[in-house]
């Protein structure tokens, strides 16, 4: 039998940690809680095993999601993280992306979309990267959507981890296969609208919050 999957909550509310709890544990997840991010990095100390996923909010005392995130990027740490949050802006968004969250989910937050982006981003995360398109000049519609999907995860995960121009190059390649894909042009003009706030080079700045320097390209 597999292992469970183990998802972190970070979070000041606790019924907001309460029904995220209740929601992922449902379904067989094993979950852990903290209230701020000195709570989450003293319980990811403690988890020998690590974790699969934090749920993180933004807004909270002492250290906030923001802070938090931006230090377990620095530690190289780069667990897949899924920003939770009621206050959300468009500034929020493209410094949670610069630090590797690409998955938002907005509060109140309903169980089956939690569990949802939960599996997806957590399976996404553990994708090999990369898989041959489907063979023929003629694939099925179900191949095509099946390729796009896979090609997708594959392109939020390297975004996940830091790998900017691989993720730029997937999403360029998934929008010339499927010019109606709608999500692909949106994750790309995000990635372009970080790219413009650079004054130093191709992902010069990106990449200075990933010191691991797993990201590529340049």
């Amino acid at each position: 039998m597999a292992p469970k999957k183990c998802v972190l909550i970070v979070d000041d509310e606790p019924n907001v940690r309460l029904m995220l709890r209740t929601a992922l544990e449902s379904v067989g997840y094993d979950v852990i809680e903290a209230e701020d991010g000195h709570a989450a990095l003293e319980r990811l100390r403690r988890i020998s095993s690590g974790c699969d996923l934090i749920l993180l909010d933004l807004k909270m005392p002492k250290m906030d999601g923001m802070e938090l995130l931006s230090r377990l990027r620095a530690d190289g740490n780069v667990l897949p993280v899924v920003i939770l949050t009621a206050h959300g802006s468009i500034p929020e968004v493209v410094t949670a992306m610069k630090l590797g969250a690409i998955d938002f989910l907005t509060k109140p937050v309903t169980p089956d979309a939690l569990r949802r982006v939960v599996a997806e981003v957590i399976e996404r995360h553990a994708a090999p990267p990369s898989a041959p398109r489907p063979a023929g000049s003629s694939p099925t519609p179900s191949d095509h959507s099946k390729q796009v999907a896979f090609d997708l995860a594959r392109a939020k995960r390297a975004l996940n981890r830091g790998e900017f121009s691989e993720a730029e190059s997937l999403l360029r390649e998934i929008i010339a296969f499927d010019p109606g894909s709608a999500e692909a042009p949106e994750l790309l003009d995000r990635l372009q609208t970080l790219k413009e706030q650079e004054e130093r080079g191709s992902f010069r700045i990106l990449r200075d919050w990933f010191p691991s320097g797993t990201t590529r390209g340049k």
